[in-house]
Formats: C-alpha cells, sequence, structure tokens
C-alpha cells in the first residue's frame, strides 16, 4: 500500500484546526490520566519503601532502590489500564474521518471495552517493554504495535487477541511504520520546546496523521463516490410517435416543442 506521509500530517493540520477541542482537551483528558497513574504508582513505591525500611534494617540506598522497582512495576501495571481511554481517543478520530463531530467526553465512553483493551494493549506493552529490556533495537521495532493495536481495537475488533494479531500482521507487512512511528514521535515531543504545552498540540496532530497512516497501510483510505444525478431536462426535447399516415406507418416524430407550437400540429396549444 503506498503511503503519502505528507497527507497524512496535512490531514492532522488541518483536523486539529477545525476541531480543537476534541483534539487538545482529549489529549489532555488521556495525559491527565496517565500522569494520575503515574503518581499513583510514585506514592505507592515510596509507601512500600518505607515498610520494607520499618520491618528491615536496609540502607537508604537499598530503600530507594526497591522504591523505583516497585514504582515502576506498579506504573506498568496501571498503564495497561490507560487503553479503554486511548480507545476513546481513537474513536473520536474516527468520527472525526468518517465526518462526525467528536467531543472530549468520547475519551470517557470507551469503558464498554475495558476487558479487551486491556488485555490486547497490556500484551503489546509487554512485548514493547520486553524488547527495550533486551536490546533496545527490539523494542523500537515493536513500538508500532502499541498504537496498532489500540487503532484496531477503535475499529471494532474486539474478539480475543484480534487487534493485537492484526497489529502484527500489518508490521509485518509494513516494516515502514517502524521509521514514521519514530518520526511522529519526534514531531509530538517538539511542542517540548514551549515549555511543554506545545505538546497538547504537536503530539493531537502526531496521533491524528498516523491515524490516516494507519488507514493507508490497513487498505481503508476513504473513496469519494460522486453521484450523478440524472438530466431530466431534456425530457421537454424528447421526440413523441406522431399520428399514423394513411398507410398506417407511423409518421415522423415530433418534439414536444415542435408538437405544441406547429401551426400544423393538431397537439397546437389553444389560447
Amino acid at each position: 500500500m503506498k503511503v503519502d506521509i505528507g497527507a497524512c500530517f496535512n490531514y492532522g493540520i488541518e483536523k486539529v484546526r477545525q476541531n480543537p477541542v476534541f483534539y487538545i482537551l482529549g489529549f489532555f483528558l488521556v495525559a491527565g490520566i496517565g500522569i494520575g497513574f503515574k503518581l499513583i504508582a510514585q506514592g505507592t513505591g515510596f509507601i512500600a519503601s518505607l515498610v520494607l525500611q520499618s520491618l528491615i534494617d536496609v540502607s537508604k540506598h537499598s530503600a530507594l532502590t526497591f522504591e523505583y522497582i516497585a514504582a515502576g512495576i506498579i506504573g506498568l501495571a496501571l498503564s495497561f489500564f490507560l487503553a479503554p481511554f486511548l480507545v476513546g481517543y481513537f474513536r473520536g478520530i474516527k468520527k472525526e474521518y468518517d465526518g462526525g463531530k467528536a467531543e472530549p467526553l468520547d475519551v470517557l465512553l470507551a469503558v464498554d471495552v475495558l476487558s479487551p483493551s486491556v488485555a490486547n494493549y497490556a500484551i503489546a506493552i509487554l512485548l514493547i517493554t520486553a524488547g527495550f529490556v533486551c536490546c533496545i533495537i527490539p523494542g523500537i521495532i515493536l513500538a508500532p504495535l502499541a498504537p496498532l493495536t489500540i487503532f484496531f481495537l477503535a475499529r471494532g475488533d474486539l474478539q480475543g487477541i484480534d487487534a493485537l494479531k492484526k497489529a502484527v500482521e500489518i508490521l509485518k507487512k509494513n516494516p515502514v511504520l517502524i521509521l514514521w512511528n519514530l518520526v511522529f514521535g519526534i514531531t509530538g515531543a517538539l511542542g517540548i520546546i514551549l515549555c511543554f504545552v506545545g505538546i497538547l498540540v504537536t503530539v493531537p496532530i502526531s496521533i491524528c496523521a498516523m491515524y490516516k497512516l494507519f488507514r493507508q497501510v490497513a487498505g481503508e483510505e476513504e473513496t469519494r463516490v460522486v453521484w450523478m444525478e440524472e438530466d431530466t431536462s431534456s425530457d421537454e426535447a424528447q421526440e413523441e410517435p406522431g399520428e399514423p399516415s394513411a398507410d398506417g406507418m407511423p409518421a415522423p416524430g415530433l418534439t414536444r416543442e415542435a408538437r405544441d407550437t406547429s401551426d400544423d400540429s393538431p397537439y397546437k396549444l389553444k389560447k
């Protein structure tokens, strides 16, 4: 499938410009929930380290290490539950793509797919995490699986781990997604230059462009159909059969206009 990355970025910019309320506030909601999960993980890790120090005589360094490990594990587990909110955001993007108008609260309406979204997203995140732990490069290669899985979940692939399977299949057929995933990540991160506030614009643009790219590689790019209206204006000039001649053969046809205006026509309109 041919990829038009320029069209993807243009689409992202145009959509964010047309409906900034959804794209910016919707992303703000998702990011806020993610930050909330991270704070919970860090708080839990800190409490766990205090409990450890009170029960066992350990050094501060060991307690700090335990805190970081606990916070990381808890944070990873909580990140799985960000999936339904990401699906809600992608559903909003899909609604916009299909011609509707998305609202920020659409982000919160995907709790109906909590189980399948968490299951598929969790496996994808674990695969990516394992890739980074092993040698970083495998993690970079597998990184597109996370947004691809969310894309297919938003599309409605909710049976088992179908969304993840389709994400793997698409990535195998289109390895160029690895490069473009890095490009989208860098583009989104450019907003950090503007005191972090800019990411509220650059990240939604990147996500929206990514969505269009996924539509392209999945072969679901929009096909516009132009409906042709039947031209009825020529009916007025349509020929109608004339009166039969003496030999039984039909007379040459007259147009409706000629029938109504000709002096010799028996059909001439009477004034």
